[in-house]
């Protein structure tokens, strides 16, 4: 669908593909921030590009674009206003808050549209590199906010394309992977070398780093400080507030006091870090922020239960959210299932699948006393992980209680379905009228469904 009107001035003014410029870079406020959305842009009088809150609430903010120069005849901007995305069932998220990274990213995306259109608007005509800007402009926005978060001084940009050359290569028949912190408070090596570029023409650089245990510690400037072991940085422990995958916790923990990580999997994914939580990702050709205490406030409210504490729910939803992260990442696949009422738990569970039933084998009667009276968030989450690689799902009582793993769903009640959705999507959509199902598919996607639909993916 179109942002630009057809009788628009600014179809005449930019050509088609000036107005396709404009309008991929307007959508990547939704590609960035998939829980926020702008559904009108309205096109009116110059204005200066500018991202500012329309209330103390900060719930919703204001974007113009400036299009052209302000003394400029037939100069024009567009602007939106931009919520938090509105959420198929109960309750709604427009009234949660837009944090400032969110804000900051929408304020990088519009002057990016406009300092890009300036010379164009001035009569440059180098459409070739117009659309090389164009397609970089997601990856360009992040480079942007990084850079400027962390005040650092290297050229980040230059950074992430090294490390999309380096996904695309192997060394001994393996992909390769690749940490550094970046660190503003660090000085330097004396020396010309610029990281990462510099060390990557060279087969024993490109090899040296993992990502997961040793790093390269990089200066505020770009220039080499250290090589380090991740684990015996000495980092004190990360909490239950910090999210990320349970391989990346040495790069996470090594990212607080200012601090950045950056990693890249063997999966060619580019993991940023800092304040010992993941923040962006680039997965599958697009760049996403992660705003995890959203998320799992979602998740939260969805699953809430009358008699359950809210604080002891939040538990619940968060180890099974860093559950869903680590599966995420390992490209394995899930599906968990919080039942609303216990009791529904025989509408969706084959009776021989749960807990110490009497069909069960020994050695499953035997294996479930393992878990007989544990919540899922005592359980370590690597072993969350583990059971929810089984065939089947875990399905879990809203207090956290194990009901089954490995579970075939088998709702009476369906949902919404296509037709061509695999047996773990129609299971979820299916048991997501008894509950809170989140699904987590073998390419890494994460849904969530809520009364027969999906509601949230990322």
């Amino acid at each position: 669908m179109s942002i630009i009107r057809a009788n628009s001035r600014l179809r005449g003014r930019l050509g088609l593909l000036g107005v396709d410029f404009v309008e991929h870079g307007l959508r990547a406020v939704e590609r960035l921030l998939p829980h926020l959305e702008c559904p009108k842009w309205t096109e009116g009088e110059w204005a200066e590009s500018k991202c500012v809150w329309t209330s103390a609430k900060k719930t919703e903010v204001r974007l113009t674009v400036s299009i052209g120069n302000s003394d400029e005849v037939g100069a024009r901007s567009l602007t939106a206003y931009i919520k938090r995305r509105k959420l198929p069932g109960s309750g709604g998220s427009a009234r949660d808050i837009i944090d400032s990274r969110e804000h900051s990213i929408c304020s990088l995306v519009a002057a990016r549209i406009s300092g890009v259109l300036e010379h164009r608007v001035a009569g440059a005509d180098d459409w070739a590199s117009m659309q090389a800007i164009q397609a970089a402009f997601d990856e360009s926005i992040v480079a942007a906010h990084v850079q400027k978060h962390h005040d650092l001084n290297l050229p980040l940009a230059s950074v992430l394309r090294d490390l999309h050359t380096l996904s695309e290569q192997s060394y001994e028949n393996k992909a390769l992977t690749f940490g550094c912190i970046l660190d503003p408070g660090k000085k330097g090596i004396a020396g010309a070398a610029n990281f990462p570029t510099d060390f990557l023409e060279s087969k024993k650089y490109r090899a040296l780093s993992d990502g997961f245990r040793t790093a390269y510690w990089v200066s505020r400037d770009g220039t080499l400080a250290d090589f380090v072991d991740l684990d015996r940085q000495g980092y004190e422990a990360l909490t239950e507030k910090h999210y990320f995958p349970e391989w990346a916790e040495p790069i996470a923990r090594s990212s607080r006091q200012g601090r950045c990580g950056i990693a890249l999997s063997r999966q060619g994914d580019i993991l940023i870090f800092d304040e010992g939580t993941l923040r962006f990702t680039y997965r599958y050709g697009r760049w996403q922020y992660w705003n995890h205490a959203h998320l799992v406030k979602l998740l939260r409210d969805r699953a809430r239960a009358q008699h359950v504490p809210q604080r002891k729910l939040g538990r619940v939803v968060g180890s099974i959210y860093r559950a869903a992260i680590d599966i995420s990442f390992r490209r394995s696949g899930g599906l968990f299932l919080i039942l609303h009422n216990r009791h529904s738990r025989s509408e969706v569970v084959k009776s021989s699948d749960t807990l110490f039933n009497a069909s069960r084998s020994q050695v499953d009667i035997e294996f479930d006393s393992v878990f007989e009276d544990r919540a899922i968030q005592s359980l370590p989450r690597s072993v969350t992980v583990e059971l929810a690689s089984l065939d089947g799902s875990v399905v879990l009582e809203n207090s956290g209680r194990i009901v089954a793993y490995g579970a075939i769903l088998q709702p009476r009640r369906g949902g919404k379905l296509r037709g061509t959705e695999g047996s773990r999507t129609k299971a979820a959509v299916g048991a997501s009228n008894y509950g809170l199902a989140i699904k987590i598919s073998s390419d890494g996607d994460m849904s969530v469904y809520f009364n027969g639909e999906e509601f949230i993916r990322v």
